[in-house]
């Protein structure tokens, strides 16, 4: 019995109400909107509020909305509190998604840094590389990039400081091709003595067309030493066997970011919420469906049950 009286309505209050009702209009302040939009809301489990909270974070509202439909749909609430559980249900797996993608960006983001790191240190072991790059370019420009190069003693002392890194048999080849670029008329050789071979100090000074030939194949050769050096240091960390790059990114990932643990704790922890939530509520369920079912069986049977029951007797006794 209600402890309170329930005021009763005459017939000249409700014809007031009726005749007041068509005076309205609806809300049109934003906070009587706001109040009267609320007034529609279903469950409550999912508000403006939390939308907010979702775009903030940079996620998407529907989708959360679309989640937490489709539980509704699967398990059917039937009150407050079966709705109350659902929605936990949705947020803890909405929250171990987002815990899952916290830990692949954190990945992703290690793993750039320690590259970027041993870039850099690669970069620091690849200083004389640029010293020996630049000294092969030097040779270049000094003595056949441009047409009609004749080669001096500048230009040789250039070739010792630049090609003692080069492979042998390829700085022989150079310094031939050097000899020929010499100013015409000149006998001397004035190479490094320490590079000359017999028969070094006879070969002849190119003329003509076999000048220009020599001096584009010597061109050539220089820009092939200059590329593929260039291509080295410009890539030190490049791995031509795929599986290994791929063994050093899983041996990054596998020491993990310092804070890894604690977002797969995080995430360990809303499936336990989700777990306990979905058996919580299956259960509330299924207490529903035995309190339902102990309401029918102390309730009469209809007559349809009760005229085939006594047929049943007579079909008996007969």
């Amino acid at each position: 019995m209600s402890l309170t009286t329930k005021r009763k309505v005459t017939e000249r209050n409700l014809a007031a109400n009726r005749l007041n009702a068509h005076k309205s209009h609806g809300p049109t302040t934003p906070a009587g909107k706001a109040h009267s939009a609320a007034a529609g809301v279903r469950h409550g489990y999912y508000s403006q509020s939390a939308e907010v909270a979702l775009a903030a974070l940079g996620e998407d509202p529907a989708m959360f909305k679309q989640r937490l439909e489709s539980l509704m749909r699967t398990y059917e609430p039937a009150n407050a509190l079966e709705m109350g559980v659902l929605f936990r249900m949705a947020r803890s797996l909405w929250r171990a998604e987002r815990f899952d993608r916290i830990q692949e960006s954190m990945a992703v983001k290690h793993l750039e840094r320690v590259l970027e790191s041993k870039r850099q240190m690669a970069a620091l072991g690849c200083a004389p590389l640029f010293d020996r790059l630049q000294r092969l370019k030097d040779l270049c420009y000094a003595t056949c990039a441009a047409p009609n190069a004749v080669v001096r003693p500048e230009g040789m002392r250039l070739f010792e400081n630049a090609c003692h890194d080069v492979p042998e048999e390829k700085a022989r080849q150079i310094l031939r091709l050097l000899l020929r670029l010499r100013e015409i008329g000149t006998a001397e050789v004035q190479a490094p003595e320490a590079w000359l071979l017999p028969g070094d100090d006879e070969v002849p000074v190119a003329e003509g067309e076999e000048r220009e030939a020599a001096r584009v194949q010597l061109l050539r050769t220089l820009e092939a030493e200059i590329d593929s050096l260039s291509e080295r240091i410009m890539r030190p960390d490049e791995d031509p066997n795929k599986v290994r790059a791929q063994f050093d990114r899983d041996e990054i990932l596998a020491a993990g970011h310092p804070k890894a643990a604690l977002m797969n704790r995080g995430e360990e922890s809303s499936l336990r919420q989700l777990w306990r939530s979905t058996d919580l509520l299956l259960k509330i369920k299924e207490a529903a469906r035995k309190e339902e079912n102990i309401e029918n069986e102390g309730r009469p049977r209809g007559l349809y049950e009760n005229k085939g029951r006594i047929k049943r007797q007579n079909v008996i006794s007969r």
